[in-house]
């Protein structure tokens, strides 16, 4: 029955990414031009934004799972990541990295978690609905003071967006599997072989800290790669996976255009003019739609140069898109999971809920936010304040790139691991007390 549904899966998203290509080909060959510059602008965003931000972070994933890296930290966040997501251990550094990162870097390294065998089927598609967020930088930075030219509602966003994430995490809980159909995780994702286990009895006894080392040891011994395969396996593997999110960007943005170009747009606008006929608005919003579902960067930057919506309502739609995620990077993500077992269903209600959430969330919580954050100014951005003392953002949009921000990003993602780390040692330390 699994090898059924398997492969109608494959057949259907085989389909469906097929005429995707085909349609790309065709509106190349009716509007050259308008897809050329469109694609350019995909690749554009790619280059200086999503390139620079994600391939760091995927080869050192793919290091730390090879060197067993991965597998040890894992064990000493299985109390936390057990407690609060009821996930394994290992699950922590995709969570964190989709946090810090932003999407799809979560979904990359679920993937990667899966195809090692340290995740199940049900967690992994979990913890890809979970791990799929915007970056701190990406909001305030990209989204705040590139578009809106204000850091405070960029703040306001991200507020939004990550609270939002938590009660969608709360909202669409899977019920634990009652006969699970693959292999559960053990423990901070380490082998199964009982040859690769401690006896369980000094297994038990010995401190966490033990555990975490032995099944580091033991994770890298399983991999046995020398590290210069592994090297170059983790650049390979990057880069093709950057390529597949740049090749995702480009079709979608010349999907964009060419909707644009034989005014697709006017069908939909019957729609949206009713959605937004519910708020009293009169604005036709259709185009940004159009680019909000299909493409996120794009589409935050149409909702944010909307000149006849009111701040509250731009913002509610911007926060429903961001949780969205645009179709895109649904694609990126299902390819991703192309050689695991995981589903896109689950991935789907995620987003869907998760835009509804932050839609809500915006609108309930817009005043106490902007009276709390009035005179406020994050302090964790690098702000270029040469311009006469104006905030000028050095980033895609202003004709600068993603490569220097990966210092503070890098930075912040360490000093969350690190919280993580020490509240669930705090957790062990509790449980140890209780149990003595």
């Amino acid at each position: 029955m699994q090898r059924m549904h398997t492969k109608y899966g494959s057949k259907l998203s085989t389909l469906l990414l097929g005429g995707l290509a085909a349609l790309v080909v065709v509106s190349i060959i009716l509007f050259p031009d308008r897809a050329f510059q469109s694609s350019l602008e995909g690749l554009t965003i790619w280059w200086k934004l999503v390139f620079p931000a994600l391939l760091p972070f995927f080869i050192l994933t793919e290091l730390f799972i090879g060197f067993g890296v991965l597998q040890g930290f894992g064990v000493l966040l299985e109390p936390i990541m057990r407690k609060l997501f009821r996930l394994p251990g290992v699950s922590g550094w995709a969570l964190a990295s989709g946090l810090i990162v932003g999407f799809p870097s979560g979904a990359r390294i679920t993937a990667s978690l899966r195809e090692k065998g340290l995740l199940s089927r049900k967690e992994t598609e979990r913890l890809t609905a979970l791990s799929h967020l915007c970056s701190p930088l990406f909001l305030v930075m990209v989204v705040g003071v590139g578009f809106l030219h204000s850091a405070r509602l960029g703040v306001i966003l991200a507020i939004v967006h990550y609270v939002a994430a938590i009660l969608t995490g709360v909202l669409t809980r899977f019920k634990p599997d009652k006969g699970r159909e693959d292999t559960p995780a053990a423990p901070g994702g380490q082998p199964q072989s009982e040859a690769d286990r401690l006896p369980a009895k000094k297994l038990q006894a010995a401190s966490i800290w033990l555990r975490a080392l032995y099944t580091m040891r033991n994770a890298h011994l399983h991999d046995g790669r020398a590290f210069g395969k592994l090297l170059g396996d983790s650049v390979i593997t990057s880069v093709q996976s950057l390529m597949l999110i740049g090749g995702y960007m480009m079709i979608f943005s010349v999907l964009i255009s060419v909707i644009g170009t034989i005014h697709l747009t006017d069908t939909l606008s019957l729609v949206t003019d009713r959605l937004l006929g519910f708020m009293n608005l009169t604005t036709d919003t259709a185009p940004q739609w159009i680019k909000g579902i299909l493409e996120i960067h794009l589409g935050a930057y149409a909702f944010s140069q909307t000149e006849d919506l009111p701040l509250l309502p731009q913002l509610s739609l911007l926060s429903a898109f961001l949780g969205w995620g645009g179709l895109s990077v649904h694609a990126q993500v299902a390819s991703m999971h192309q050689k695991t077992d995981a589903r896109y269903i689950p991935f789907f209600v995620a987003r869907i809920v998760h835009a509804l959430v932050a839609f809500a969330l915006t609108i309930v919580l817009w005043k106490p936010l902007s009276f709390l954050l009035k005179n406020d100014q994050p302090s964790f951005l690098w702000l270029d304040t040469s311009a006469g003392g104006k905030t000028a953002p050095a980033f895609p949009m202003n004709g600068g790139t993603a490569w220097g921000l990966w210092g503070p990003v890098s930075s912040q993602l360490f000093l969350f691991l690190g919280a993580m780390l020490i509240i669930s040692l705090l957790i062990q330390s509790f449980s140890r007390r209780n149990q003595s």
